[in-house]
């Protein structure tokens, strides 16, 4: 795919929510609601950014196409922020506005060009494939399971536009370019699971992951990921499968 190909993807994909009724009866028990109350406020606050950083870099790029398709990006990833918000309105769960981990992740965005405000957005969307399945499972709430599918499906090809972004970049590199990219790149992914895992473990374990599946799922997405880069293919990323979702 080229930038043209993925601006016309993330144009059709505005309506991506439309199938999601807010007035659908729907039921979150209290031990549901204790177990996702602040994991759920984390995840809405570091899907809600304004992109500013990163659209600033995406000048960088020579293809006009590719700043549309950032600002793009940036509003499909405002609206899954956006459904969330409204969930957790209907359910009495506040949102919050600051959180160390987000304003750490913003900071690594900021303090790098584009690829490297690329290589830490491609970490968070790693994580989130496997943190959505877990919520999707860790509650009866139908419309938190349809918010969740749609996210997964989202995430996938946040994924694959990622891994296009940094082909052409990693190709230029130099051998030893390439193992410091991938080295930086593998040690930010296991900073950032053990930091999840730490702080919405409640969410994996009754979503179905022990420590160890969280690890070893998650990394089979970044290995996958960074396959895709090394290749230089720019397919999109299926991943790998969880039955229940």
């Amino acid at each position: 795919m080229n930038y043209t190909e993925w601006e016309i993807y993330f144009q059709q994909n505005q309506v991506h929510f439309k199938d999601i009724d807010f007035a659908m009866p729907d039921q979150l028990t209290e031990d549901e609601k204790a177990t996702i109350y602040t994991s759920l406020q984390q995840f809405q606050r570091g899907e809600n950014s304004e992109g500013k950083h990163l659209f600033a870099y995406a000048k960088t790029n020579p293809d006009p196409a590719y700043l549309r398709c950032i600002s793009l990006f940036i509003r499909e990833e405002q609206s899954h922020a956006r459904v969330l918000g409204a969930f957790m309105a209907r359910h009495d769960i506040k949102r919050i506005k600051n959180h160390w981990v987000d304003g750490v992740f913003r900071w690594l965005r900021k303090s790098g060009g584009l690829e490297n405000t690329i290589r830490v957005l491609l970490t968070a969307e790693i994580i989130s494939k496997v943190y959505y399945v877990a919520l999707h499972e860790a509650t009866g709430s139908t419309l938190l399971k349809k918010i969740c599918k749609q996210i997964l499906k989202d995430e996938d090809q946040h994924i694959a536009f990622q891994c296009h972004t940094l082909c052409p970049s990693y190709k230029r590199k130099s051998s030893l370019g390439k193992f410091f990219a991938r080295s930086w790149h593998f040690i930010l992914m296991i900073g950032t699971i053990s930091v999840v895992w730490l702080h919405h473990s409640k969410v994996l374990k009754k979503g179905g992951f022990t420590s160890k599946d969280f690890f070893n799922t998650t990394l089979h997405f970044f290995f996958e990921a960074e396959a895709v880069i090394r290749r230089n293919e720019m397919p999109l990323i299926t991943g790998k499968k969880i039955a229940s979702v």
